[in-house]
């Protein structure tokens, strides 16, 4: 096995074995499989930090099947620094915002009958003139970065085309919003140090940092998705946000967390997480992205579990002290039967 697709392996079942759905950020609309795969990317979750007038987005990607030049594309507001990420940061953040666990007692034999209660849950460069300028190109671990900017869709896709992408035909129309506002294209394709080595299970999360006075995280190009898609989206600032915009209005994402958190990851005063998930059945009818501004207060919010647990040492005593008084009062009435036996017969 490849140390790409064992490394991928080992945190996809980390993941599943800590009873976490694997969902990380892609931008999924962006995703470009090769064409003789049959890979989908089904979910994505990011990180998206704001101090003052920058903004970092984190985001890493889960996909099912394999794919041998998978690639994906993520629109930014302005030039960007682009680099690899903390490895274990999606699940460090997913630790962060666990649901409390509240424990209730229950005493058998009584449990399950209603009485105690019960357990819920609450819960390539381009030619001049070609309409596309090439910004920058790297190479991050497995991955070959391009920054670029274009003039229309079609030029972009149009380069991408002939530089190795798989190019939907949505994707043109769909890029074209964020070129009219001046966005830069960060394409990210898969760079195998090894022939073989194929896109499976986690990639390594990339950091993208630039410009930006507005929260935002893009997901307009998540319209051309073919699969339902669920995003989670963290947002670490100064003070717990709202969702001023969201990516379909049909569907309001569900709050997660929101606290101040101690971690490495997430310097202070910009501590402050917020966390929201929403899923979309049919992207086809998303049409903007998530913007996130201040809330009207930094109350804080924590998902709670409740856990119906036995005690066993009082049910224990329960049930001796149930015994005895069974056997105390059937000795009760066996003597008040020879009593009364013993009355008839005198």
């Amino acid at each position: 096995m490849k140390l790409w697709r064992m490394v991928a392996g080992v945190l996809a079942v980390g993941f599943v074995a800590a009873g976490v759905t694997p969902a990380w950020a892609c931008a999924c609309g962006g995703y470009l499989p090769d064409a003789q795969s049959q890979a989908r990317a089904y979910g994505e979750t990011a990180l998206v930090q704001h101090t003052g007038s920058a903004e970092a987005i984190t985001l890493s990607m889960a996909v099912r099947g394999e794919s041998k030049k998978a690639a994906w594309i993520m629109p930014v507001p302005s030039a960007a620094k682009v680099e690899l990420g903390t490895s274990d940061l999606f699940w460090r953040l997913d630790r962060m915002i666990q649901p409390k666990r509240v424990v209730k007692k229950t005493y058998w034999p009584f449990r399950d009958l209603g009485i105690m209660g019960r357990s819920g849950n609450s819960v390539g460069a381009a030619a001049p003139g070609a309409g596309v300028n090439v910004q920058q190109q790297m190479v991050l671990g497995p991955f070959a970065v391009t920054r670029l900017t274009g003039t229309s869709g079609t030029a972009v896709t149009d380069w991408l085309g002939r530089n190795g992408y798989v190019v939907p035909a949505t994707l043109a129309a769909n890029l074209t919003p964020y070129l009219t506002e001046k966005w830069e294209i960060v394409a990210v394709k898969l760079a195998p140090k090894q022939d073989g080595e194929s896109l499976y299970g986690a990639t390594p999360p990339l950091r993208l940092t630039f410009a930006s006075e507005r929260i935002v995280y893009p997901m307009r190009l998540s319209k051309g998705a073919t699969t339902a898609q669920t995003v989670t989206v963290y947002v670490a600032t100064e003070h717990r946000v709202d969702a001023t915009k969201t990516p379909y209005d049909g569907v309001k994402p569900q709050l997660l967390f929101a606290g101040r958190v101690e971690d490495a990851v997430l310097p202070k005063p910009a501590n402050y997480l917020t966390a929201y998930t929403a899923s979309y059945g049919d992207p086809s009818r998303i049409t903007d992205d998530f913007t996130f501004a201040p809330a009207a207060n930094d109350d804080p919010y924590q998902r709670v579990i409740y856990v119906t647990e036995n005690d066993g040492l009082l049910s224990t005593f329960l049930v001796l002290l149930g015994g005895v008084l069974l056997l105390g009062g059937g000795a009760a009435v066996l003597a008040r039967v020879l009593v009364k036996r013993s009355a008839a017969k005198g």
